[in-house]
C-alpha cells in the first residue's frame, strides 16, 4: 500500500503539542461558522429575501444557501472530528488507528491531528467507499 511508515507511541510532548494544535483548530472553525451565520443574518440579506421579485432571484439565493450550509456541514464535521481527537487524548487512546489499532504516523498527524485511521486503513476504507458508490450508481442504471 506504499512505502513504509514509522508507527510508534507518541511521547507527551508530541501528545500536547498536537492538543494544542486540535484546540487552536477548533477555535479557528468555531470563528467562521459565527462569521458566515453572522453575515447570513444582517440586515442586507433579511431585506433582500423579504424583496424578493422573481423566480430567478429566489433561484440564486437558494443557491447561496445551500452552498453556504455546504461549508457549515463540512466545518461541523471537522469539529466533530476535532472533539473526538481530543476525547480520544483524554482517555489515553489518541494516535491509535480506529480500524487496526496500530499507530498513525506522526507525521500525518501533524498535518491532520483529528485523523482517527492511519494512513493504510484510511487508504483502504476511501477505496471501498468509491467501490460502493460507483457500484450503487451501476446498480441504478440497469433496467
Amino acid at each position: 500500500m506504499g512505502k513504509k511508515r514509522s508507527k510508534r507511541p507518541l511521547t507527551p510532548e508530541e501528545v500536547a503539542s498536537l492538543k494544542e494544535q486540535l484546540l487552536k483548530k477548533k477555535e479557528e472553525l468555531w470563528e467562521e461558522i459565527r462569521s458566515e451565520l453572522k453575515g447570513r443574518v444582517s440586515e442586507e440579506y433579511q431585506e433582500l429575501l423579504e424583496n424578493v421579485k422573481d423566480e430567478e432571484e429566489l433561484a440564486q439565493i437558494d443557491l447561496e444557501e445551500e452552498v453556504i450550509l455546504g461549508v457549515l456541514e463540512a466545518r461541523k464535521s471537522e469539529l466533530e472530528a476535532i472533539s473526538q481527537a481530543l476525547w480520544r487524548i483524554e482517555r489515553g487512546e489518541y494516535g491509535k488507528c480506529l480500524e487496526c489499532g496500530d499507530w498513525i504516523c506522526i507525521e500525518r498527524l501533524k498535518v491532520r491531528p483529528w485523523a482517527s485511521y492511519c494512513l493504510d486503513c484510511k487508504e483502504r476504507l476511501e477505496m471501498i467507499k468509491k467501490a460502493a458508490g460507483s457500484n450503487q450508481r451501476w446498480q441504478r442504471s440497469i433496467p
